[in-house]
């Protein structure tokens, strides 16, 4: 009696076997020619570019806080606010219809009196609850009172603007104080536009310039060597709107 094979034998390929297999490696030799013998140059369109206001783009201060002593524009010159209220006594510093700084819009919620921040015999400081008294350079300590928390991802770093450096304690680093980015008396921030989305595959070649020319380079090259000056926003602490 012959012995039988441990081994199963193996049926011949059929030929729709062998065309399924050769399909794949044809299939990639059909598409590597044709990137081969396709246009090398690629013409994308351009389109017109977005316009982009160029102070949105400015990493600095939303507004300029007041410093001290404390001063605003009155008829042309900077006063100190002492200047007029040390011989004008405010009636009551409270809601009524101001007869000046009739620019402020007062809309911070039930805070609704001046006085509230405001030292009712010192113009130039702000007052606390406790009737203590802080410079405006200070004015964080005044907003805690109200915005514990707030003020608590401010000191942490969460909330609010850091210029300069990320590196905790470092001289470059500065953190922006609250009236920096809010119109205390209207903190509410208006709505933004947003900007457009980035254009990096549609901006053309960079055009050939020597090296010691500060344009040369791509768009983001030259943002990085070459970044936009900061400049002071128009607003300032007047008591307006920013």
């Amino acid at each position: 009696m012959a012995q039988q094979s441990g081994r199963a034998e193996r049926p011949a390929p059929s030929g729709a076997d062998i065309l399924r297999g050769l399909a794949l490696p044809v299939g990639f030799l059909l598409l590597a020619g044709a990137f081969w013998f396709s246009p090398r140059a690629v013409n994308i369109p351009t389109g017109t570019a977005a316009a982009v206001d160029p102070a949105a783009l400015v990493a600095g201060p939303r507004r300029v806080g007041l410093t001290d002593p404390a001063q605003i524009l009155v008829e042309g010159r900077m006063e100190n606010c002492n200047a007029c209220h040390q011989i004008f006594a405010s009636a009551r510093g409270g809601s009524e219809r101001l007869s000046y700084h009739t620019d402020i819009r007062l809309d911070h919620g039930l805070n609704d009196r001046c006085v509230n921040c405001h030292d009712a015999d010192n113009r130039e400081l702000l007052t606390l609850r406790d009737g203590a008294t802080v410079p405006y350079a200070q004015t964080p300590v005044l907003c805690a009172q109200c915005h514990g928390t707030v003020y608590r991802d401010w000191q942490n770093g969460t909330h609010g603007k850091t210029l300069g450096s990320w590196i905790t304690g470092s001289a470059a680093q500065r953190r922006l104080s609250c009236n920096e980015c809010h119109d205390p008396h209207a903190p509410r921030y208006p709505a933004y536009e947003p900007l457009p989305a980035p254009r990096t595959l549609r901006m053309g070649e960079p055009a050939a310039r020597p090296h010691t020319d500060p344009h040369a380079g791509g768009p983001l090259q030259r943002w990085r060597t070459h970044p936009p000056q900061a400049h002071n926003p128009e607003a300032h602490d007047t008591g307006g709107t920013p």
